[in-house]
Formats: structure tokens, sequence, C-alpha cells
């Protein structure tokens, strides 16, 4: 990594110091929280606040209105979402289930979009939070349909170059693989049951997943063979359809 690669990393991670419990921070606080001197912390938020990024509200800095409008541009030209959204809002109400779709990035798993047919309570891990790798049907539907030698490494890198567990990980993913979907409960959001199966762009490289979930109860009350198939038969139109886009 190049020095100029290096600073723009580290001015971006600025934009991951704020959260629901931290909404504002100080200039001071930036500096602090990245490791980097007082003079570099005022030049990342300068730069930022340019772009739209940061804003300043008196004497403390908060995410900028730049952030909402891209949110809308992907909303509105991500591929995947446009490939997905009409097959997803079909099954949502057909099954009367929360429908989402969630990508790989980094070493989590995010929710970019959801479709559902009744209102509820917000899920732990709703649309922008990332999820664990290892846990839950939506991350481990994409993990198991990864290449070997890609899977490994990124288990590797979870566990801090530790390898223990593995063969048991290993030997999950492949039995996902078998099935075609991966099946969990409780494992994200308690009280809630997942299914999810892989989404595929070109030469057959898994870029997404597209879940269903559910309360225990009313996700009990369906043939699991059954759903499971159409949430494959879903996976598949909507990978046809992402694999025919010229743009990814």
């Amino acid at each position: 990594m190049t020095k100029v690669d290096s600073s723009l990393t580290r001015m971006l991670a600025t934009l991951d110091l704020f959260s629901a419990s931290t909404p504002s921070l100080t200039v001071d606080q930036i500096a602090s929280l990245l490791g980097v001197p007082k003079t570099t912390g005022y030049r990342y938020v300068q730069e930022l606040c340019k772009a739209g990024l940061l804003i300043r509200l008196d004497r403390s800095i908060t995410l900028g209105p730049r952030i909402i409008t891209l949110d809308r541009s992907i909303r509105e030209s991500d591929p995947v979402l446009k490939a997905a959204t009409p097959d997803m809002r079909a099954l949502a109400a057909e099954t009367a289930l929360d429908v989402f779709i969630s990508r790989i990035y980094g070493h989590s798993v995010i929710t970019i979009h959801t479709e559902s047919t009744e209102p509820g309570p917000p899920l732990r891990y709703g649309r922008g939070r990332p999820i664990p790798l290892l846990k839950g049907a939506s991350a481990k539907a994409l993990m198991a349909f990864l290449p070997a030698a890609r899977l490994r490494r990124l288990f590797s890198e979870i566990n801090g170059g530790d390898l223990e567990g593995w063969d048991a990980f290993y030997e999950e993913a492949q039995q996902i693989r078998k099935a075609g979907y991966c099946r969990t409960v409780g494992e994200l959001n308690a009280g809630k049951t997942g299914m999810a199966a892989p989404l595929y762009g070109r030469g057959r490289n898994v870029i997404a997943s597209i879940t269903l979930l559910g309360d225990d109860a009313r996700m009990a009350l369906f043939n699991e063979e059954r759903l499971a198939f159409r949430l494959i038969e879903t996976a598949d139109a909507i990978s046809a359809r992402i694999a025919e886009d010229m743009h990814l």
C-alpha cells in the first residue's frame, strides 16, 4: 500500500467512527480515535466536509448529506437490486415473510435491501448493519459457495490466523452446498428462523445471498422442502438476470 493509499484509507475510516451511540464527535476526538495528530484530524474533517460526507454542527461533526444521496444512488442503480427486487417482492407477498439481499464486504456481510409485507420490530441485523461472516443463514449461504481457497483464507483472517474449527466449519459448508441453501434458527435474531440461498453473477461466481426470515412459529408452519424449493427457484431467476447484466 502506498503512502497516498494509506492516508486515504485512514481518512475514510473517519466515517466508521459514527454510529447510533456516537452520532457526533469533535475534531479532537476524531484525531484521538484514529490515532493521528490533531492537525491531520482537522485536515481529514475539512476534506470530508468539502465532499459533503461530514458536516459541522457548531463545534461537533456528524455524517453529512452526501451519504444520503449516495444511498439513494445505490437503491436506484445497483444492478443486483434492480435484478432482484421484483422477485423479492413477489416472494414476500407469497410467503408473508421478510425477504432480503446481502452482500459480502471485507470480513462481514451487509444486508442491502429488504422487502416485507407486514411492518414489524426492527431486526437486530437489519439493512446496513454488518453481519458476522460465520453466523446466520445470509452469511453462511454466501460463505459456503465461495471457492475453497478463499473460504479457508477468510476463515483464517477472521480468526487471527488460527484455523482451529476449520474442519467442522468446512464440513458444514459442504452440507450447505449439497442442500443448495442454509437454514438457521436464532443465530442473529432471537426467535427468528432464516433460510438463505446464494445468488450468482457471471461464471457462477457467488456475489450475494437471498434470505427468507420469519418468526420461528410462522416458519414452522411451512414445509421446509417446498419453501427451500421456492427460495432456490427465486435465487436462480435472479441469478440469471444478474448474469445478463452487462454492468456486472
